[in-house]
């Protein structure tokens, strides 16, 4: 049987099933990776979003068990094979996982997210019960919880890992561990991946620190400035751990260090063009992702310079998170420019049962809000012209945070045109 790895939480699922899957393939393994754009084999585009859509009516990370068909067509894959799922709040029904156990659960965050967009999801307390399966569908013996140690809710949910009366392995990573116990779990001989100084990822137990990699060395984390891309790195690396049942193979380091996120992926995308203006480019779409992307812009604006969101929310969401979306962001921001997903000229609006799709709507409520923290904010409604509104008022040493549209590589081949930039 190909072994699982199963990733869940409400941010940063797609960027570390990414690094797991290279990590595995550049190891020599068969890799199949399902994320929300569709799925692959050793890095090999096979299927797409519209693709599933058109198939099941759902999105590829619903069900990702139904790509395993893969390993049965082609059995050469299973030498050596593996997969790697992104597992979205769908997978919480009977069979949205599409198997039945996986051997690495790997469980991120819950952040407010998707809150109302079902009568099931009205608090954070809800969605954590709702992505408990990543816990509840580990094999009964020989699997690993990879968990994040710096999140309440997500530790409240250890309790499923202990139920098992055969022993499963618990990873927890973080920065801070300020809800889990890690002085018992290493004095019982647990290990813990966390950050040294600030500057190397490290296996630690109770004899000490093994150095996993140097985050110098991996330029999406920002030099272990930019906290999200640490969680990420961290999780991918207990993925690992736990596939390799805590023997990680020598060229481990070299092979972390060497991964690099895809330019059109949408995550933490470097622009710059010749007027001294950096562009960087993102999939944040909840209040935490949004705020810490801006921050992190602030970090790299030259002296004088200011940060420019292009922001946009997606429209399944309730008029009060958005907008307390809204206000919390602003104040992350010295200028918001406002578009929407919904425009009725990219995507016109559709039959709706739960929230309604009404062009522009989202991005009415969504900037007024951030007006009522900063009045620096404008509305402009399609996503290419609130490109080329930023990049008329951007300034050398400014540096622009664009949230992509659901079409990742339309939305950065705007960048590139609107800004006359390059990647970096």
């Amino acid at each position: 049987m190909v072994p699982k790895i199963a990733v869940t939480g409400t941010k940063g699922k797609t960027t570390t099933v990414a690094i797991i899957a290279d990590v595995l393939q550049k190891l020599g393994k068969n890799v199949l990776k399902v994320d929300t754009t569709g799925h692959f084999v050793n890095g090999e585009r096979r299927s797409t979003l519209d693709d599933s859509k058109d198939s099941w009516g759902l999105v590829p990370s619903v069900c990702p068990g139904r790509y395993l068909w893969e390993f049965h067509e082609h059995p050469e894959l299973r030498k050596n094979g593996v997969a790697v799922l992104e597992c979205s709040l769908g997978c919480s029904a009977s069979a949205g996982l599409g198997y039945r156990y996986h051997e690495v659960g790997v469980f991120l965050n819950v952040f407010e997210d998707h809150l109302g967009s079902s009568k099931r999801l009205n608090t954070k307390q809800d969605i954590a019960d709702a992505k408990q399966f990543v816990f509840a569908r580990l094999r009964p013996d020989n699997s690993y919880a990879v968990f994040n140690a710096d999140d309440e809710l997500v530790c409240q949910k250890l309790s499923l890992v202990d139920e098992s009366p055969r022993p499963r392995t618990k990873v927890p990573f973080g920065l801070t561990f300020e809800h889990f116990d890690i002085a018992s779990h290493l004095s019982q001989g647990g290990v813990v991946l966390t950050v040294n100084n600030a500057e190397q990822v490290v296996l630690r137990a109770s004899d000490g620190d093994k150095v996993l990699a140097d985050l110098k060395q991996i330029p999406w984390t920002f030099n272990g400035a930019f906290p999200p891309s640490v969680w990420n790195l961290l999780a991918a690396i207990g993925a690992v751990y736990g596939y390799c049942k805590g023997e990680l193979p020598e060229n481990f380091r070299e092979v972390v260090e060497s991964v690099r996120l895809d330019k059109y992926g949408g995550r933490l995308t470097l622009l710059k063009n010749n007027a001294g203006v950096t562009i960087l480019a993102d999939y944040a779409h909840e209040k935490i992702s949004l705020s810490y992307v801006g921050d992190l812009a602030h970090t790299q604006v030259a002296p004088g310079g200011s940060v420019i969101g292009v922001v946009r929310l997606a429209h399944d969401r309730t008029d009060d998170l958005m907008q307390e979306t809204g206000r919390t962001i602003a104040p992350h921001y010295d200028k918001i420019i406002v578009y929407d997903k919904i425009d009725g000229y990219f995507r016109p609006a559709k039959d709706a049962i739960r929230f309604p799709q009404i062009p522009g709507r989202t991005s009415q409520i969504f900037a007024d809000a951030i007006a009522g923290v900063n009045p620096n904010v404008e509305r402009i409604v399609r996503e290419d012209q609130a490109l080329d509104r930023a990049a008329e008022v951007a300034k050398p040493g400014d540096v622009v945070v664009v949230i992509v549209n659901d079409d990742i590589v339309r939305s950065v081949d705007f960048i590139r045109e609107k800004f006359k930039a390059e990647f970096m």
